[in-house]
């Protein structure tokens, strides 16, 4: 994938649905703030690396 082409709103929310088709078969829709992240993922606001480290994070503090 080219990460310095813009993609449209359009073509944003395309991929979040596609993610989210394959999610829902599982029994694992995406919930509102999920859907969100992948947004910022796509956008470059943030990373899928930062993101994992969020939740490897959380589940230390909660897990030991």
């Amino acid at each position: 994938m080219n990460i310095n082409k813009k993609l449209s709103s359009k073509e944003i929310n395309e991929r979040i649905k596609k993610v989210n088709g394959v999610m829902a078969q599982e029994g694992m829709p995406l919930t509102k703030e999920e859907k969100q992240i992948l947004k910022n993922c796509i956008v470059g606001k943030t990373t899928h690396e930062k993101e994992r480290q969020k939740i490897i994070n959380y589940c230390k503090e909660i897990y030991g």
